[in-house]
């Protein structure tokens, strides 16, 4: 749990007012609606992908050619669920990948994709306030910024074409293959990601354990 002002919150699985444009690590998990085991099966430790898992894995792949600043790190395709650790490049970083006939959205702030600078001067507004916590109109406004950007609008677009391909294959169009929701973590020091890179790496063979195995 994060604290503001040295209380615990739980009300959002997600640093409230942080701004998801900026610089740094992410760690991300999507689960599979219903944790619908379709993506594959875990034999001996290892993942073995279905047809929908090489899906995913594909598109995982190419979250790179969303938008200029994603690196991608450590990620792993499990039979209902997918982990990822994405990285944020500097406002001004190219990784290369993106070309004609991808959606990137810049890498300026352009496109729709708020890229720091105005967002983040509001979180800060926030956090300063004399009074306190913020009101719900500046929560409501924050919500609504953060739709716009870079990490949740990533995480959705893989999820929007994964699923489009899966239903494809299932001859079921419209449906929601996805959970709604995400689960995200920003990755403040080199210990929690190692950390968290070696859980990735191990989750196949910890699957018998996995909270999601349940």
């Amino acid at each position: 749990m994060a604290k503001f002002r040295g209380k615990y919150r739980v009300e959002s699985n997600r640093w409230q007012f942080w701004d998801y444009s900026a610089p740094g690590r992410y760690f991300l998990t999507n689960c599979i609606l219903n944790r619908e085991c379709i993506l594959g099966y875990v034999k001996n430790g290892e993942m073995i992908l279905s047809e929908y898992g090489e899906i995913v894995k594909n598109e995982i792949l190419n979250m790179p050619g969303y938008h200029r600043r994603v690196i991608l790190d450590e990620w792993v395709v499990m039979p209902n669920h997918i982990h990822m650790i994405i990285e944020l490049g500097d406002y001004g970083y190219d990784n290369g990948m993106v070309g004609d006939g991808r959606d990137d959205d810049g890498g300026d702030g352009g496109g729709g994709v708020v890229d720091g600078g105005g967002v983040v001067d509001k979180i800060h507004e926030f956090y300063l306030r004399p009074s306190g916590a913020p009101t719900q109109d500046e929560i409501k406004q924050y919500r609504k910024q953060r739709r716009r950007m870079i990490i949740p609008k990533i995480s959705g677009k893989m999820k929007m074409i994964s699923s489009k391909q899966i239903n494809i294959i299932r001859n079921t169009p419209g449906r929601k293959n996805w959970q709604h929701d995400y689960y995200d973590h920003v990755i403040r020091n080199e210990y929690s990601y190692r950390r968290i890179k070696q859980y990735i790496i191990n989750n196949p063979k910890n699957w018998d354990e996995d909270t999601f195995n349940q």
